[in-house]
């Protein structure tokens, strides 16, 4: 395979205290990368292994602190893959796998985004009311929270939400908040991670709405661009009924406890409820009988008398809602597929891919054929989960977890 790649720029640079005093360009150490992003985490993350024929770790005795600069030039693409110490800022979390030898040392070297070692450090212990979009804001942004100056992409959430800290980490509490935040859309559930644009803080339905990047699984693309052809495919998962009832999918039975009162809320959910675009079809018996029996304390924050109409304040309306995102999370990672692509520097997750599979005809190799009909079961719409760009021996390819729930797809 042609080398569609060139690595510009590899460098670890000191940051203060660390013990790297000069900037050291690691590129000539036939580096081999893997960089992550998924939708369920909310950092960054990149591995880099490389030959060490400076004997850099021993010399300097590095350890972790040091930041990455990276620059990644790809054939097709106007923008490179870059990673800037002034913009991303991904620390030196660990070095592992050090081997030394008489002429050449190895090692690897594990970055993630300096947020997410500022969160091990940083608790939540003040009173937040308002919008909760903005209690977010507060939280990535604020004097007492993450201070990032990255960009956040967000949705504005459609109610209010009052709460006390706690003395949990910020992203905790993010986390925690995507169960209780409702879209203008009467969506349920959002989802709060990072990818290489910064923070992302939206609704599932938004994220499913976004306009979707084509491919296509052939042999060779139309017209001289190779980039948008699926290499490989590996469809993990389908729509699994028996783990759908033991997840209580279709239909549950929540107890909601109050600890203020000692009082119990129980509210049944039926999957009809999501207003799904298509419904599944189910035996009369799933979706009448809950099969699942869940006990939760009901979490009503720190409300107060007279606060604001459009806080969740009803224990129904909380019970109910959480009910419904907890529900919407599930149903999201009903189907998933694993996906091997041309390296794409400019793919993230959180993004809709389109994808297309020609109908398979013939039951052997020599007889199979693809025509211009698509395979409706795997073909369509799907959210990147997990991203990976991977680099190794003079190759570059993007690995991708594709999800989507078998109802609105």
């Amino acid at each position: 395979m042609e080398n569609r790649f060139i690595i510009k720029d590899c460098s670890l640079i000191p940051s203060e205290g660390s013990s790297l005093k000069n900037t050291f360009n690691i590129a000539g150490g036939n580096p081999s990368i893997s960089y992550y992003e998924s939708i369920r985490s909310p950092a960054i993350s990149l591995s880099l292994s490389f030959i060490d024929v400076d004997q850099l770790i021993s010399r300097e005795g590095i350890t972790g602190g040091e930041y990455l600069s990276l620059r990644i030039g790809v054939k097709g693409y106007d923008k490179d893959f870059e990673i800037k110490p002034d913009k991303h800022l991904m620390m030196l979390n660990s070095v592992r796998d050090v081997t030394t030898s008489s002429s050449k040392q190895e090692a690897t070297l594990e970055f993630v985004s300096v947020e997410s070692i500022i969160n091990e450090t940083a608790r939540v212990n003040q009173r937040f009311t308002g919008n909760v979009t903005e209690t977010v804001k507060r939280l990535l942004k604020g004097k007492k929270g993450i201070e990032t100056k990255k960009n956040l992409d967000s949705d504005r959430a459609s109610n209010a939400y009052s709460f006390v800290g706690n003395l949990k980490r910020p992203f905790d509490t993010i986390q925690w908040l995507c169960s209780k935040t409702q879209s203008s859309k009467n969506g349920y559930g959002f989802l709060f991670f990072e990818t290489l644009d910064g923070y992302v803080f939206r609704s599932i339905e938004n994220l499913l709405d976004e306009q979707a990047v084509e491919y296509k699984k052939s042999e060779k693309v139309e017209g001289d661009n190779d980039d948008l052809r699926i290499l490989e495919n590996n469809l993990n998962q389908t729509n699994d009924i028996g783990m759908g009832c033991r997840m209580g999918m279709y239909a549950n039975k929540t107890i909601y406890i109050n600890l203020d009162n000692a009082s119990q809320k129980t509210v049944d959910f039926r999957i009809e409820s999501l207003k799904l675009k298509k419904p599944p079809k189910l035996p009369n018996r799933l979706e009448k009988n809950p099969t699942r029996l869940m006990l939760r304390v009901l979490d009503k924050g720190a409300l107060q008398k007279g606060s604001q109409k459009k806080e969740l304040q009803k224990e129904s309306e909380l019970a109910i809602y959480q009910s419904k995102s907890y529900a919407r999370n599930n149903l999201i990672f009903s189907q998933s597929m694993s996906v091997s692509i041309p390296f794409n520097p400019t793919l993230r997750a959180g993004q809709m891919m389109n994808l297309r599979f020609p109908l398979r005809k013939g039951n052997d190799q020599e007889t199979t054929t693809y025509g211009e009909e698509s395979d409706d079961d795997v073909s369509g719409k799907y959210l990147i989960s997990e991203l990976s760009h991977d680099i190794s021996n003079n190759q570059a390819h993007t690995q991708l977890t594709l999800i989507r729930d078998a109802f609105t797809a």
